[in-house]
């Protein structure tokens, strides 16, 4: 099986530069060596550290903030050098798109332009549901006599207006000191892991297991001070990547691929051929993927954005990096179809796919896991997208999502498999593709008291803007 794990420091390749700054050496001061252990405020020449979750990770999303931090998202993308990442702010209880001073005089009026929502938000596929702890349960078979036609609602748009404060650091600046960092070659390097943009404190988050004055130091140098904080997580790191067994064709998403031990995503369909997506350090580029229950090829990688030995690139002349994602197409004989198994590891029970969640993840948005080790896994809660995580292997994934939750954890083999929301019709809703996880040591499974699981995701919306195809949907 494709692990990630490996017994020693992780391996540390070095970039070339994305933000202005040199490599900071090593301090040779044992004042800068001192292990910090707690909360630190930032000063002139030292990030600031902290411990714990954000609060405002714990807040769910309303629909129609939701859909409008969408489009604000988008329009910060068309203008990253003049926007700020866009932002819920719980206190007015409105999405801030923020701008930065950069001259571009059609800047606000492009930010603070009308958004307009549909009154039907709740019922686009946002809409899901997100079941009980599920990692031991079966979950009842959606039948096709259950299924139905329902009286279309009437859309009556109104119109969102964002905020538009002033920001110090924009989009293209922090999204460039996120996808570097891990790889910089900075002091204490092999104690970070992750890396995400905190959108509404205006900086990246650069996660870590330990941390050192000479960390705090080599960032802020590097940096600058106020652009970039620590979080400290003692002891954790990114972990392992992360099978339905013995699954027969045509295969459903959640199913254990073999020999090597990982999980088929979705079904998914281009130009009347049927394909699975997975996770694409699961796979080897235009090389064969085969099941336990056949001694042939099931199918191909055609199509991946993942270097075996580096992690994730940029592929399909695009500009940016899409996670962790391999298209695999089904040789003759072999099929896909639109289903997914839910419940156990073991389990027989399986819900037709509805298709792609409507929009991108949300921090608050919940979520299940749907991998062949460990089976399906609810009560997942976005704390973080847009991340670049580093696993042990020293492999790095760019433009993840980020999940967390106490109870059953991820397991190695889950990865490639679903990330998934049920919706009110019992079908399944697309969310993602499972790239890797930790937590919970030799029995995956972490208390109230304990660090929570932590799991890294593609986006599912992510894979269909990178990929030849889509979903394959019931």
């Amino acid at each position: 099986m494709r692990s990630r794990l490996t017994t020693g420091g992780a391996r540390v390749v070095a970039l070339g530069l994305l933000v202005t700054g040199a490599v900071v050496a090593a301090p040779t001061s044992a004042s800068a060596d001192t292990a910090v252990t707690g909360d630190a405020p930032a000063t002139a020449t030292a990030v600031a550290v902290f411990t714990g979750e954000p609060a405002d990770t714990a807040i769910e999303l309303p629909a129609r903030e939701a859909a409008a931090l969408e489009t604000a998202e988008a329009r910060a993308e068309g203008r990253p050098d003049a926007l700020a990442p866009p932002f819920y702010d719980p206190g007015t209880a409105r999405v801030s798109a923020p701008v930065v001073s950069t001259g571009d005089v059609t800047a606000v009026p492009y930010a603070a332009a009308a958004i307009p929502i549909s009154n039907l938000v709740d019922e686009s596929g946002v809409d899901e549901t997100v079941p009980g702890e599920a990692a031991d349960k079966e979950e009842p078979t959606t039948s096709a006599a259950t299924r139905g036609g329902t009286v279309a609602a009437q859309a009556f748009p109104t119109l969102y207006y964002p905020a538009t404060p002033t920001a110090k650091y924009s989009l293209s600046r922090l999204s460039a000191v996120r996808d570097e960092v891990l790889t910089a070659g900075l002091v204490g390097q092999a104690s970070m892991y992750s890396a995400y943009v905190d959108a509404p404190r205006n900086r990246v988050v650069v996660e870590a297991s330990a941390v050192t004055e000479g960390m705090r130091t080599a960032l802020a140098t590097r940096y600058a001070a106020d652009l970039v904080a620590l979080r400290l997580t003692p002891g954790e790191t990114a972990g392992v990547s992360q099978a339905r067994h013995n699954d027969t064709s045509p295969f459903y998403g959640g199913a254990k691929m073999g020999p090597d031990g990982c999980t088929i995503g979705f079904s998914w369909t281009h130009e009347g051929a049927r394909y699975f997506v997975t996770a694409g350090h699961c796979t080897t580029a235009s090389q064969n993927v085969y099941m336990d229950r056949y001694s042939s090829a099931v199918g191909k990688v055609i199509d991946d954005n993942w270097n075996n030995s580096t992690g994730s690139v940029k592929i399909n002349g695009a500009s940016y990096y899409s996670g962790d994602l391999s298209l695999v197409k089904m040789n003759s004989g072999f099929g896909m179809t639109a289903r997914m198994w839910t419940g156990g590891p073991t389990s027989s029970t399986n819900r037709p796919v509805a298709g792609p969640a409507s929009r991108s993840p949300k921090i608050g948005d919940k979520y299940c896991t749907g991998g062949s080790t460990k089976g399906s896994i609810c009560n997942w809660k976005v704390v973080a997208t847009g991340t670049t995580v580093r696993y042990d292997d020293g492999t790095v994934a760019r433009n993840m999502t980020k999940g967390t939750k106490h109870g059953h954890c991820t397991a190695p083999g889950d990865s490639g498999g679903p990330i998934f929301t049920i919706n009110s019709a019992g079908k399944i809703v697309a969310k993602g593709i499972h790239s890797g996880g930790g937590g919970g040591g030799g029995d995956h499974f972490t208390g109230s008291l304990e660090s929570p699981c932590r799991e890294w995701f593609t986006d599912i919306r992510l894979a269909e803007k990178i990929l030849p195809g889509i979903i394959y949907k019931y």
